[in-house]
């Protein structure tokens, strides 16, 4: 199971500004440095039994979330603070899951070696049976968690749905998305694959859009060269289809994530993302192919800048320490996002 930890650091500021408050200032009153007081605190019902809380999950139609925490990392007191101390949301989280906190303060627990967890805060969601659904890693705020919490129980509907009926195209293709929304391809694969089974000419409109998913699977390998050229042919077998605004977005994106700062594949993404605009420009991906053409010419202007100046290499810094370290043997492979969204 891979876990994704790039980025912590940049989300923990993020949150930390999200979540920051300002002290009201009575009329006249000059500015003030607010009074210490402790920040409020979650009074979400915490099991502490993975075992029990599967059980009690089954018996009552819910999933479980496990909350893995330590009291030496700060992002997890902005998740306590912040995320789980938000009027409703410990009432909106017990109606569809049973929390769970794993505490490994003093060491990790057997819960936490069981899934591998590497960093705090890491949030599990598992299925009644157990099965690991998802797993995020790094501090969420309320609307963040929100989200996230929404693609899994749509997973979890999908996939209850598809067991009922496993020859039925329409759930077939509901959990393939699903999971493709939580940037599982693989895990999406095989029921993407029969979806297009159950529909081979297209009469319900999922054979193009299963292909399209299946054709950027290899991203989550890390294969971008191998996602390029299948979509290069899909957008030639369906190049009057409805998706094809789509593909051509996750065709710059990948393009845009493996061009970092080379300037000849950054104008090679900008192209791609301008037909887009050009051809397509009602459709959403124009939008956010407007988005993308201003992050390619922002790094463009970038390397100019760069290449303008004529100064020395500055030394090599030492590496900066993680900034939630999780006193584990093995750092896991990283988990890579996809662009994938329809």
């Amino acid at each position: 199971m891979r876990w994704m930890l790039a980025g912590v650091v940049v989300t923990v500021l993020a949150a930390a500004t999200l979540w920051a408050a300002e002290a009201p200032l009575g009329p006249g009153k000059p500015a003030a440095a607010p009074e210490a007081k402790p920040p409020p605190a979650s009074r979400m019902d915490w099991r502490t039994d993975l075992d029990a809380a599967l059980k009690e999950a089954a018996a009552s139609d819910r999933l479980v979330l496990v909350y893995f925490r330590a009291d030496w990392c700060q992002p997890c007191l902005l998740m306590e603070t912040g995320t789980f101390a938000r009027p409703g949301f410990e009432k909106y989280l017990a109606e569809s899951f049973v929390p769970v906190k794993a505490d490994d303060t003093k060491e990790p627990g057997a819960v936490s070696k069981k899934y591998q967890v590497r960093a705090y805060p890491s949030l599990l969601f598992l299925s009644g049976t157990g099965e690991a659904l998802h797993m995020v890693v790094g501090p969420q705020t309320a609307p963040q968690l929100h989200a996230i919490m929404e693609r899994v129980l749509g997973l979890a509907k999908a996939l209850a749905a598809q067991k009922k009926s496993p020859d039925d195209l329409e759930a077939n293709f509901a959990v393939g998305n699903a999971y493709t929304g939580l940037d599982h391809l693989r895990r999406a694969e095989p029921y993407l694959k029969r979806a297009c089974e159950l529909d081979p000419r297209n009469e319900h409109g999922r054979l193009s859009q299963a292909r399209l998913l299946l054709a950027v699977v290899p991203v989550e390998d890390g294969d971008a060269a191998l996602a390029l050229k299948n979509l290069a042919a899909y957008m030639e077998e369906f190049k009057d289809s409805p998706e094809m605004p789509s593909a051509m977005f996750f065709q710059g994106e990948i393009m845009l994530g493996d061009a970092k700062m080379d300037p000849e594949k950054l104008l090679q993404a900008r192209q791609v993302f301008d037909a887009l605009r050009t051809q397509f420009p009602k459709h959403i991906k124009a939008y956010k192919a407007d988005r993308a053409i201003d992050v390619i010419d922002a790094r463009l202007r970038a390397i100019k800048a760069a290449a303008g100046k004529k100064e020395p290499e500055p030394k090599a810094a030492p590496p900066a320490p993680p900034a939630v370290p999780a006193p584990a043997p093995k750092e896991p492979a990283a988990e890579k996002e996809s662009p994938v969204k329809l």
